[in-house]
Parts: structure tokens; C-alpha cells; sequence
């Protein structure tokens, strides 16, 4: 037995060992595989930042780009919430980089400096650059800023990832045949080796999605590659057209030259005085890190159905950054075509993004001319892949949602990336989604509900013929719910909404509206003057503002717009019942209801309940009277409900214990109600507290005098029990009716 197990546990680690072993040799060539595009890419940036004069930098800034690509790669492979990943040198910002070379250039030459002195000059700049950049998002990410740049809407992301992938195919052409992908230069004469490129390259992206469909291998697409770019180098070599002037292969980085940044700010001709030129560049360098990499972890998100965590991406590329600057790298940025060749290529874990970066390493200290080993049909075909992977990412989804606006968003937002570049076409994109969001905020509106008092009532039981009245006449006050940010595109729309509310019943019919701004979060200058239009139409109108739950700041703003406060008649209160029961009192006092009740008219009211088969007089024979002169609790949440409690004189407080500790009040009893009357007839414990506000009389039935009552007047219970009855309907109705009229 001590042998088998002894077996199955040396079985148990071999299988876990050769699991281990699967997986990093997985990533290895995951990382070597995608690893080609970047360095592609870095030689081809090379040309752009350093052109003309100034392509003796070249070599330079090569170094500089991988070896940013490699010590900033391996630390934000390790760091990121969205493994695997890769970064690498990316458009917007070699756009940037390359102004700064042009201004840098002009300036050293103007102080008499050699080209050599500008290219130091200039990638003196492309470090500080690349510190400031580090800097700024890592202090963003450090403070946990990340929240804020959130806002990314689909068809942004639709089309950043668009403009991507044309731009992936339109490089995989001009990568084959030298051809942009125009009109212009499309049409002109095609030459047989030009013909024969495309088409290979066409055929490994074939090949490529059939892998992809067919097999579900990790293996599959890096040993596709393997045995595509050994059979393109035989058949290559067999055929004739393997040196480099033949254009099969990619053209060799050449003798990459390192450099120091501390050794160029000594020949370097850079002066405090010219750093005030060049700050709106440098600003325009940090500006373009952070809006490029918002966009594109949003965009690898979105393409892989997942979650990342902002903040962490932001330090993770901050301190990349600071770190690569002072080793004279440039700042690399999360490159999203990589990273999803690594995932397409087999790549599950953070150690696939570390390949890659150490692959860039390697090619910048040993002058490995890595490109110039694989034949260009096969790294077109792989960049025709990711560039017809990034398109359908970003508009499959839209198309199958039927999400016709998205899509012509995002076609929108690529066409301008494509034309004026992702800045641009980022910018514009979220400059429209805000237009976009503040037109259709605008008509829906900030009034989430509009009720009546005949709809919607305090906390507080009145009388019957209080609570009639106020049902009869609920219209003459006016409730509404406000909810979000109320700005200049939905303030003159709430205005008109409760002016047309208004003028669309008779003239003097509304006598209070009421404004709750609970759920309202902020309001702007618009907002208030739409506020102040209104309280100047409701002077002409005779009816009252009530403004409820309004937070702290903006009461300030409103006092000091003359909302309401000084002589105004208009008035604010803390919530929406205490405004309600505001106006319900006033309401009620115009109408001489308050003064309909005490002990002298509570004969009357409860002969009234009774009915004339018999005498109210009778029934206080069965009741015991209750003076309470100070304040008071009657009974307590969970004691047995053992007796019914009338309301002669003064109110009952019901509170119900919250889960701090805290009583929260949910009811006010006035004269002429009754409280208590479920638990009684349930035989259960009470659901709240009641207390007595003095000077308080009440009457109260308790069980034994129940018990007796119906055992001497039966007549006189069955009346009692009809008018029990009648109130626990009423109030199911009333509560029927508003939970309809509060549903939306």
C-alpha cells in the first residue's frame, strides 16, 4: 500500500511538472510569435521619428524603443489585471514623438548644433517625455483616479478598435507590396512578385482562421506559423528569392546603438530656456498616453469579455515608464494587436508577456536580425489576422444587437482615427458621445415621477373626511420625484413639464408643488435659473414651492437665488413627508377640516364608524380612557398585541427598529384613527413601537373587554368588527393604489 500511494503521488507530481512544462512552453512560443509585430513596428517607427537629415538616429532610437519595449514590457506583464499582455511603440505617440524630433531638430539647429547634436537633443526630450508621461499615470493610479476616465462609450472603443484593424491590414499590404491600400495605388499595373505576396500573405490568413475555427488547440496557431514559415523559407530558397534586396524577408533593424540620457544631457545643446517651447509637446506626449491607453484597455476588455482594473494598469505603466526613461528606453505602451496575438498564439499566463518583452531585449543587445528570418508573407498574413479580428470584435456585436446607431458611430469615429489619427478620432468621439448623452438625457428627463395627493400620501392617518378631502382634491398638490444631474439640457425641459402640468388644470387648482431632489445629485447655473422661471411662473399662479431632501450645497446655491428663505412664501424641507405633511396641513386648515376633531367630536365621528343599528355611547363601556400629559411609549415593538388604541386628542408616533439600532418613524396617528388592529386580530406580537405625543388622549379596547363585548353585545361587536373592517380595507386600497401609481 506505502508503494502505491508513494506512486501515485510521484504520478501526481510528474503530471503537474509536465502541465508546468506544457504551459511555459506554450507561452514561450507565444511570446516569440507575437514578439515579430512590435519589433515591425519599432523599425518601421524608426524612419518616422528621425527622416531626412536626422536618419543617422535611427539605429538610436531603435535601441531606445526595444529596449523600452523590453524592461517596461516585463514589468507591466507581470503588473496588469488583463494578462497576457504586451506593449510596444504605438502610433499616436510616435506621431507626437515625431513633432518633438521636428521642433527639437529646428531649435539645435538654429543654435548652431550638428544633426548629431539634435538627434541627442532630441531623444534628451523623448526621456523627459517618457518621465513625465510615467509620472502622471502613475500618480493617477496611485490615487485611484481611474474611475474617472471610465467614461469609454461603445462606439468609441468600436471604432478605435476598427481604425486598429484597417490600419493592421493597410500596414500588411504596404508591408507585401509596397502599396498603400488607395484607390490610386491599387489600380495601377500589378507586378507578378507583388501579385504572388499578397496572395501568400492571403493564404496564411486563411489558413489562420481555419486553424482558429477547426482546432481548438493552444498549439494550433503557433505551430501553423512554425510549419507555414519553414515551408515559405524552403520553398523561398529553392526558388531563388531569398536575399534580402528580393523583398521576401523583412528588412533588418541593422546595428542598433545604445545610448545614455545622462551622457547626452552633458553634449546635449538643450537649455532651460527652450523648455517652454517645447512643454505644449510634452504636455501633448502625456495627454496622448493616457487617452490612447484608457481606450485600450477598454478595447481589450471589450474583446475579450472582461474586467481590468484601471488604476492598476495605470501604475503598472507609470512605473514602466519611470523606470525604462533613465535606462535610455522610451515610453512603450500597452500595444492591444499584441496582446491578442499572444492569446490567439496559445498565451494564458503573465510569463507569454514577459517572452516578448525579453524577446525585444534580446533583439536590441545582440543585433538579432529576428524579422529578417521570417518570410513576409507570413507576418502579413498574421497582421491580416489580428486587423480582420479587431474589426469583427468591433462591429459583430453592434450588428447582432441590431444596434444600427453603434455601428454608424463607430464606422464614424474609425473613418476620422484613419484620416486625422487616434487622438483625434478618440477626442471626437467622446466630445459626441456627450452631445449624444446630453440629447437623449434631455428628453428623458429629470422628473423619474409625478403623483398627486390623491395618489401619493404622507406618513401621517388623518380622519376619514380629512383623508377624503384630500383624496377628493389630491390634484391641488403637485409631487415631483427628481432624479440625476440637472444641467442646461434637462432644466428648461422640467420647467415646461410642471408649467404644462399647471396650465392644464383650471386656474387656481394647484395650490403647492412639490420638488423632491433626493435622488438629484448636483444641479448647474441653468438649472437654477429654469428653478428661479419657475418660482416666478408659481408667484403668478398663487401656488406654493416645496423643496425636499435638498443636499446641503445646493440649498446654499437656491437660498442665494431667492428660491425660497427671507419673506419668500416658498419653503424647503428636510424629505418628501415632512414638505407633504406640510402642505396637507395647510391644505386642510384652508379647507376648516383641522379643527374637526378633539373629544367633542369624537362621539360623533365613531357613532359614525358604528352605524345607527347602535349606540356609539354604549361601546365606551367596553374602552379605556387614556390621558397622557408627556411624552409617552404605549407599547413596544414585539410585545404581545393585546388591545386596539382610538386617537381622541393629539397623534401616535409608530416607529419600526432598524438594523443599527436606530427607530425609524414610519406613521404619524392623528384624531379620529385607530392603530393596532392588525396585530390584535392576528394574535401576533406588535411590528412597531408606539408612542404619544401630549397632550394625547386615546381609548383604548383591549382583549378581555373584546372578549366580554361579544359575549354581552353581540349587536354592538359585529358593528365594532364591521368598522375594523372597513379601516383595514381602506387602507389596503389606498396602499394598492399608490404602489400602482409608484411603479415605473
Amino acid at each position: 500500500m506505502a508503494d502505491r500511494d508513494g506512486w501515485e503521488k510521484e504520478e501526481s507530481s510528474w503530471g503537474r511538472l509536465m502541465a508546468v512544462g506544457r504551459d511555459c512552453l506554450k507561452d514561450s512560443m507565444a511570446g516569440l510569435v507575437g514578439s515579430v509585430v512590435p519589433i515591425a513596428n519599432i523599425v518601421a517607427f524608426g524612419a518616422l521619428i528621425f527622416p531626412g537629415d536626422l536618419s543617422a538616429g535611427i539605429p538610436t532610437v531603435i535601441w531606445a524603443m526595444l529596449i523600452g519595449g523590453c524592461i517596461g514590457g516585463v514589468w507591466v506583464a507581470l503588473a496588469t489585471s488583463l494578462p497576457p499582455l504586451a506593449t510596444g511603440m504605438d502610433s499616436p505617440t510616435v506621431a507626437v514623438l515625431s513633432l518633438l524630433s521636428a521642433v527639437s531638430a529646428s531649435k539645435v539647429a538654429a543654435a548652431g548644433g550638428s544633426p548629431h547634436t539634435a538627434i541627442q537633443t532630441a531623444m534628451l526630450i523623448f526621456t523627459v517625455a517618457t518621465l513625465l508621461s510615467g509620472a502622471l499615470l502613475y500618480g493617477l493610479g496611485a490615487w485611484r483616479w481611474g474611475s474617472y476616465f471610465r467614461f469609454v462609450p461603445y462606439c468609441v472603443v468600436g471604432g478605435f478598435l476598427a481604425a486598429a484593424g484597417w490600419l493592421l491590414i493597410a500596414g500588411g499590404v504596404q508591408m507585401t507590396t509596397g502599396r498603400t491600400l488607395a484607390l490610386s495605388s491599387l489600380t495601377t499595373k500589378w507586378t507578378g512578385s507583388e501579385i504572388a505576396k499578397l496572395a501568400s500573405a492571403l493564404a496564411v490568413l486563411l489558413v489562420l482562421l481555419a486553424v482558429r475555427r477547426w482546432i481548438r488547440s493552444a498549439f494550433a496557431i503557433p505551430v501553423a506559423l512554425i510549419v507555414m514559415w519553414l515551408a515559405g523559407a524552403l520553398v523561398l530558397q529553392n526558388l531563388g528569392p531569398s536575399a534580402a534586396e528580393d523583398g521576401w524577408y523583412l528588412p533588418s533593424p541593422g546595428a542598433v546603438t545604445n545610448w545614455s540620457p545622462f551622457e547626452a544631457a552633458r553634449a546635449s545643446l538643450l537649455t532651460w530656456s527652450m523648455m517652454p517651447g517645447l512643454m505644449p509637446d510634452l504636455i501633448a506626449v502625456t495627454i496622448v498616453s493616457l487617452i490612447s491607453l484608457v481606450a485600450k484597455v477598454s478595447s481589450i476588455e471589450l474583446a475579450r469579455q472582461t474586467s481590468g482594473n484601471l488604476d492598476r494598469e495605470f501604475r503598472a505603466q507609470g512605473i514602466a515608464s519611470l523606470v525604462t526613461a533613465p535606462l535610455g528606453g522610451l515610453t512603450s505602451s500597452l500595444q492591444p494587436a499584441t496582446s491578442r496575438l499572444l492569446e490567439y498564439a496559445g498565451g494564458s499566463t503573465r510569463m507569454s508577456g514577459v517572452v516578448c518583452a525579453l524577446v525585444l531585449g534580446v533583439v536590441a543587445v545582440a543585433n538579432f536580425n529576428l524579422p529578417g528570418l521570417i518570410p513576409i508573407a507570413i507576418v502579413a498574413g498574421l497582421i491580416f489576422y489580428l486587423g480582420y479580428s479587431f474589426i469583427i470584435d468591433a462591429l459583430w456585436r453592434p450588428y447582432s444587437q441590431r444596434a444600427w446607431l453603434d455601428i454608424v458611430l463607430a464606422l464614424g469615429i474609425m473613418i476620422l482615427c484613419l484620416l486625422y489619427g487616434y487622438l483625434v478620432g478618440t477626442l471626437v468621439g467622446l466630445v459626441f458621445a456627450c452631445v449624444l448623452f446630453a440629447i437623449s438625457y434631455s428628453r428623458y428627463g429629470v422628473v423619474r415621477q409625478h403623483v398627486t395627493r390623491a395618489q401619493f400620501a404622507s406618513n401621517i392617518e388623518r380622519a376619514a373626511e380629512a383623508s377624503k378631502h384630500l383624496r377628493d382634491a389630491g390634484d391641488a398638490i403637485q409631487i415631483y420625484r427628481l432624479a440625476g444631474y440637472i444641467f442646461f439640457g434637462s432644466s428648461e425641459g422640467l420647467f415646461e413639464c410642471i408649467r404644462g402640468d399647471i396650465e392644464a388644470l383650471p386656474p387656481g387648482r394647484v395650490a403647492y408643488v412639490i420638488l423632491d431632489f433626493c435622488l438629484v445629485s448636483g444641479v448647474d447655473s441653468s438649472a437654477i435659473l429654469s428653478l428661479v422661471k419657475l418660482r416666478n411662473f408659481c408667484d403668478q399662479q398663487g401656488t406654493i414651492l416645496v423643496y425636499s431632501a435638498v443636499s446641503p450645497a445646493n440649498r446654499v446655491a437656491f437660498e442665494r437665488s431667492g428660491l425660497f428663505g427671507g419673506k419668500s412664501q416658498h419653503q424647503a424641507s428636510a424629505d418628501l413627508n415632512i414638505a407633504l405633511a406640510w402642505c396637507e396641513d395647510r391644505f386642510l386648515a384652508k379647507a376648516d377640516l383641522d379643527r374637526r376633531s378633539g373629544l367633542a367630536s369624537f362621539e360623533p365621528w365613531l357613532q359614525n364608524q358604528l352605524g345607527a343599528s347602535v349606540e356609539a355611547a354604549d361601546l365606551f363601556a367596553y374602552l379605556e380612557r387614556k390621558d397622557i400629559d408627556d411624552y409617552q411609549i404605549l407599547y413596544r415593538q414585539g410585545e404581545p398585541a393585546d388591545s386596539i388604541d382610538f386617537v381622541a386628542v393629539g397623534s401616535l408616533g409608530i416607529y419600526v427598529a432598524k438594523g443599527d439600532g436606530q427607530n425609524l418613524c414610519v406613521r404619524h396617528m392623528m384624531t379620529h384613527t385607530a392603530v393596532g388592529e392588525m396585530g390584535f386580530f392576528r394574535h401576533c406580537v406588535r411590528s412597531a413601537t408606539v408612542s404619544a405625543d401630549p397632550p394625547t388622549i386615546v381609548f383604548t379596547m383591549t382583549r378581555a373587554n373584546f372578549d366580554r363585548m361579544r359575549r354581552e353585545r353581540s349587536d354592538l361587536a359585529i358593528a365594532f368588527d364591521d368598522f375594523i373592517i372597513r379601516v383595514l380595507a381602506d387602507r389596503i386600497d389606498f396602499g394598492n393604489r399608490s404602489l400602482a401609481d409608484l411603479t415605473y
